[in-house]
């Protein structure tokens, strides 16, 4: 009596299992490299002290001076409590757009203020600037210890060395506080003549934006050379560090990789290193800006010690973990892998047991990239645009993973091709013009069996080539803006890793269980646009595959030879983007006589196609 009934039960408890073990491969597979690790040169994680001065620029999400949207005052004196116990003073780089509250708030937390003009190309602003900052300086002097006239005001070369000075000296002979001008270091060795204008030398130490990019393993013996540097060739004046830190997010520059593990890494030991030989200095920043991402990508927003939810990232000297927030992550990704096993269980579970665990595993795969794309989109979701983008991309992945896992679990189950090779039929516009409603996955059709399960594959088939198609065209432009312009670009990884590694993870499943069918590709691409007769197919038919397969070699090389090997980063991108040429040159080199495919179209399923 229990014999119809014990198979379906043992084949339950094997998928149960199955997916428990992927489910748990994945999980670890986030928990691993997301480990806390202790950060600092120091093997014992002695802590620091409190930091001699941050940054300050309270904006939040959805302001910034870009905008021209400014914190109210409720939300400055926030930002300076949350600073309390943090950094004994800070240094600020306006002395207009609401920041003129600010010294009356720091002096009832004990917050001492470098406080600074900034001047730019409207002269207009720049005098209010300067009168707004002489003001403050005169008005608070308990509070403001050191004024700074400009910052990186030649670097960005929106004034001329002497239209500086003539601002420095006015508002020296107004104050009584020190006053000085901030740069990078290059530009005060280009202009010497500064430093009879200043009381003091204000530079900008940040490896991570160098011409030649230094990793936080070289950082500290780098400052120190920098650091020398200005002391040998402008003697004389005290170095204030004016500008020093390191991002927590964002794109690789070669050797420097921004993560929150290096970040608390370089930070640590540079505060142990002002502490031994006495610098002055300034961290950069107090929190995360989004505003600035507009300006120099991720990187841009993430250089604060706080979050821009004003929570630490870090414990200086202890143990940090880069992603934090995994166990969230992790389990999205299982939930997401159950959403795409759960309907189709039943033919799942009919599998053998090694099929059904490479079921199982392939869809924990695609639950984890898929919820990497969230936790990417969802956290760095700073304007309309980037929204756009993200719901654009996770849907086109979506739609891919789950025709992905059709086909595999069609080749898992054994089930025959359509009677039609793929590269017999033209993927072009006249093809769409043609037959293009057929494709349509909504369109149903009133067919016999064998020829509805026929048309059912092609309609797979078909989109998931044009979606393909659709991410190659996509990864091709990526790699070009890396090249022609690609310091503030991120490398976009979580947006383009499911469609290349599923593809290529699909081909090898089911080659090593043997169900890939001779003479058949997967989702080969043949898309010629523009193509009319069958006998022209041996001039164009795989032009356009031919050339974006290409770009997709070319390309990638360029961005290694620009962020060179040492950045892992760079190499993980150009890796992703050459994956998917694969598919388009393998379909070239299956190829070998294509008008011959061209004119032996089969023509049983064209005429269903057209008649249904």
């Amino acid at each position: 009596m229990h014999a119809p009934t014990s198979k379906p039960a043992s084949r339950l408890l094997l998928l149960l299992l199955c997916v428990g073990l992927a489910a748990a491969l994945n999980v670890a597979g986030w928990w691993w490299p997301s480990r806390p690790v202790a950060v600092g040169s120091d093997p014992h994680g002695a802590k620091v002290g409190l930091i001699d001065s941050v940054s300050f620029a309270p904006f939040r999400r959805g302001q910034g001076p870009l905008d021209k949207v400014y914190p109210s005052r409720e939300q400055i004196e926030e930002d300076i409590a949350s600073l309390k116990g943090i950094a004994k003073g800070i240094r600020t780089y306006t002395s207009l757009e609401g920041m003129q509250v600010v010294p009356e708030i720091a002096r009832r937390y004990g917050i001492e203020m470098t406080a600074s003009a900034w001047l730019g190309q409207e002269h207009d602003i720049n005098e209010k600037e300067v009168a707004a900052l002489i003001e403050q300086a005169n008005r608070y002097p308990d509070v403001i210890k050191r004024v700074i006239v400009g910052n990186e005001v030649l670097l960005r070369k929106d004034l001329k060395a002497d239209e500086l000075i003539g601002y420095i000296r006015r508002v020296k002979a107004a104050v009584k506080q020190p006053v000085s001008y901030a740069d990078v270091w290059e530009y005060w060795l280009q202009n010497p003549q500064l430093l009879n204008e200043v009381d003091f030398i204000t530079v900008h130490f940040l490896p991570y934006w160098e011409d030649q990019p230094v990793g936080v393993d070289d950082a500290m013996p780098h400052i120190l050379w920098v650091y020398d540097t200005i002391r040998k060739n402008l003697p004389g004046k005290p170095v204030l560090i004016g500008e020093v830190g390191w991002p927590s997010e964002g794109r690789s520059r070669r050797a420097a990789v921004p993560t929150r593990t290096e970040a608390a890494t370089f930070i640590t030991d540079f505060l142990r290193l002002a502490q031994d030989k006495g610098l002055e200095y300034n961290l950069v920043e107090a929190f995360d800006q989004p505003w600035k991402v507009a300006l120099e990508g991720t990187v841009g927003g993430s250089w604060g010690v706080l979050d821009e939810f004003r929570h630490p990232k870090y414990e200086l000297g202890g143990a940090v973990s880069n992603l934090p927030q995994w166990p969230l992550i992790a389990a999205m990704a299982v939930l997401i892998a159950l959403i795409v096993v759960i309907p189709r269980a039943q033919r799942v579970a009919a599998l053998p047991p090694g099929r059904m665990l490479a079921a199982a595993l392939f869809a924990q795969g695609i639950g984890a990239f898929l919820a990497a794309t969230l936790e990417y989109g969802l956290e760095h979701n700073y304007s309309t645009l980037r929204f756009a983008e993200f719901v654009a991309m996770g849907c086109l992945q979506a739609v891919f993973a789950a025709m992905l896992y059709g086909e595999l679990l069609d080749r898992l189950q054994g089930l025959a091709r359509p009677a039609v090779p793929l590269r017999s039929l033209d993927f072009s516009l006249q093809e769409l013009r043609r037959w293009g409603w057929s494709y349509l996955p909504f369109r149903r059709r009133k067919l016999p069996p064998a020829q509805q399960y026929e048309l059912q594959s092609l309609r797979r088939i078909r989109f998931a080539e044009w979606l393909f198609a659709l991410f190659a065209v996509l990864a091709a432009y990526q790699c070009l803006m890396l090249v022609v312009a690609g310091r503030y670009r991120d490398f976009p990884l979580d947006y383009f890793l499911l469609p290349a590694v599923g593809f290529l993870a699909l081909r090898l499943t089911v080659s090593a269980f043997g169900a890939a069918e001779r003479g058949a590709a997967l989702f080969a691409l043949g898309f010629g646009f523009g193509r009319v007769q069958p006998q022209q197919a041996c001039k164009g038919r795989f032009r356009v595959e031919a050339i974006l397969g290409y770009l997709l070699l070319v390309l990638p090389v360029l961005v290694l030879v620009i962020e060179r090997l040492s950045n892992r980063e760079a190499i993980y991108w150009s890796a992703t983007a050459a994956a998917y040429s694969l598919p388009l040159l393998a379909n070239l080199l299956a190829a070998r006589n294509p008008c011959a495919a061209q004119t032996a179209r089969p023509r049983r399923v064209a005429a269903s196609l057209r008649e249904g």
